[in-house]
């Protein structure tokens, strides 16, 4: 899988960088400021930090950042993006982690529905995280993803999980898609059992839904909320 994001890097920074990724900028970034805002952690570690540009956000406002990102493509982007900040870059999963890293808490923006081992994954990071620690997961919104992109066929399920390889466009660079990027559909129920069982207890849930006039931007109203935010207190 890491490999997959590598010929994608490039693009997705001028996407951001340039403000035509709307999600990120205007919607991702100021929701997960405000969350780690009211936790105040001391040290966050961000796992599949892509690009870095969420991790250089974070930095910019005052928190001590550990960045992992397991790409060669997403690395290589993210060390250029990171390169005057006090972000430490580690071009590791977060299986790899040595078992001395610890963390008050973690992000992981937009990766659990792309891993096969959901409670590997979910396992791994609470590994790393103090007693106490907190996990913000932002994921595609289960209820609502299919009907926004048309993933599956008619028989598509909600409570069934499925899998597939998807290419997606942002909405204001239609022209450039991203293509072979797995997607596991996972009722929330799954998400919320793997995160128990690793665990973790859920203090707070967030569908994902901006005011209109940042909905305006992408030239239609969003019907639906499109993603949502788990934050979660390691047990």
């Amino acid at each position: 899988m890491p490999h997959r994001w590598s010929n994608s890097a490039d693009l997705r920074r001028k996407q951001i960088e340039s403000g035509l990724d709307i999600t990120f900028n205007r919607v991702f970034a100021p929701i997960l400021i405000h969350r780690l805002g009211e936790l105040n952690p001391r040290s966050i570690i961000e796992i599949g930090a892509g690009t870095g540009h969420l991790s250089k956000v974070m930095s910019e406002s005052g928190f001590a950042v550990t960045a992992v990102e397991p790409s060669p493509g997403m690395f290589a982007v993210a060390q250029e993006v990171l390169a005057n900040t006090t972000v430490e870059l580690l071009n590791c999963q977060s299986f790899d982690l040595s078992p001395s890293a610890n963390f008050d808490a973690a992000v992981s923006h937009l990766v659990a529905h792309v891993v096969d081992d959901l409670p590997g994954f979910l396992g791994s990071i609470a590994r790393h995280l103090k007693p106490d620690g907190h996990l913000i997961l932002t994921i595609p919104h289960p209820c609502f993803f299919n009907d926004y992109k048309k993933i599956f066929d008619g028989e598509y399920s909600y409570m069934t999980a499925a899998s597939a390889e998807i290419s997606f466009a942002i909405t204001k660079d239609p022209g450039n898609s991203i293509s072979g990027v797995p997607y596991h559909h996972r009722p929330l129920s799954t998400y919320i059992n793997s995160l128990v069982a690793t665990g973790f207890a859920i203090d707070g849930f967030d569908e994902v839904f901006p005011e209109s006039d940042i909905q305006a931007l992408y030239g239609n109203a969003w019907e639906n909320p499109r993603y949502c935010v788990f934050s979660c207190k390691k047990r």
